[in-house]
């Protein structure tokens, strides 16, 4: 069926099939679940959000894991419901690379539609606290392109679980350990020392929110803040991953983006060994 078929073929059919279940299963709705969660975030983070390094790291935090859980909810059942479907296609000369890619940008255009909601959220609630400029582009465009990533590389990481689980409900059995582990090794609620220090770079969690952290360090009353609360704590706060640079910000996009190629390789590998698989 599939072996007269290019990769690139594949890739657009099973793109436009992922696009039909979408509208068919009224998967739209996820919109409205994440702009309800982005609703209850504003509601209760802090006011001097992007002023005060407290409220800064508190609501990074709070909107990172809200990537996060969006992300992982968007995929995390997509490939391990359609196993048996996949076993007999890929019989029939589908390529396995093609069927995941094809995910994987379907899943990208859902993000960028579920991060315009987050940063619309954002800005229009700490409009008047936001830095006046950006690193390398407008601050909106910086959060945006930040929350996207996160989502993108949480949504992948969803992929990659389902290709490796045997069936949805191991996948949602998995779901909360890998949540947990995200908020945990994120680096803003306890510090991390040692092995737990480096545990946590293997996080988009930590990554997301040094990201945010660099874009809001450009407002000069964050700056303040910290420094205000060095003096009171006696305590020296580690910032030097919140560096408003060029340099940094482009690693920090870059060691997602790293992220999200190694999760897609990943799910690849393990999907091509679907015909000796049992299960």
């Amino acid at each position: 069926m599939y072996s007269r078929i290019s990769r690139f073929g594949q890739i657009r059919i099973y793109t436009g099939k992922c696009i039909r279940l979408y509208f068919y299963e009224k998967q739209w709705k996820n919109l409205l679940s994440t702009a309800i969660i982005m609703g209850i975030i504003c509601m209760v983070t802090g006011k001097d959000m992007f002023i005060s390094y407290t409220d800064t790291n508190n609501g990074g935090f709070a909107i990172i894991c809200a990537c996060i859980w969006v992300g992982l909810f968007n995929s995390i059942r997509s490939i391990c419901k359609e196993r048996g479907i996949i076993k007999r296609e890929h019989r029939t000369g589908l390529h396995i690379s093609s069927f995941v890619i094809a995910h994987v940008i379907f899943e990208t255009l859902q993000c960028l539609a579920e991060a315009l909601i987050i940063t619309a959220f954002i800005y229009v609630k700490y409009y008047d606290n936001m830095p006046e400029h950006g690193i390398i582009f407008p601050v909106c465009v910086e959060l945006y392109l930040t929350f996207f990533l996160v989502l993108v590389c949480s949504d992948v990481l969803g992929i990659m679980i389902s290709s490796i689980v045997k069936d949805e409900n191991s996948a949602m059995t998995v779901m909360p350990f890998v949540l947990i582990i995200q908020l945990v090794m994120s680096g803003a609620v306890f510090p991390l020392e040692g092995i737990a220090k480096k545990v946590s770079a293997l996080t988009v969690s930590r990554w997301g929110l040094d990201a945010v952290g660099s874009i809001a360090y450009l407002n000069p009353s964050l700056e303040d803040s910290i420094r205000l609360q060095e003096q009171l704590t006696q305590e020296v706060i580690e910032l030097d991953h919140w560096d408003p640079t060029a340099s940094n910000i482009l690693f920090l996009w870059g060691i997602i983006l790293l992220f999200i190629a190694i999760y897609i390789l990943i799910s690849i590998l393990f999907l091509e060994g679907i015909d000796r698989d049992k299960r």
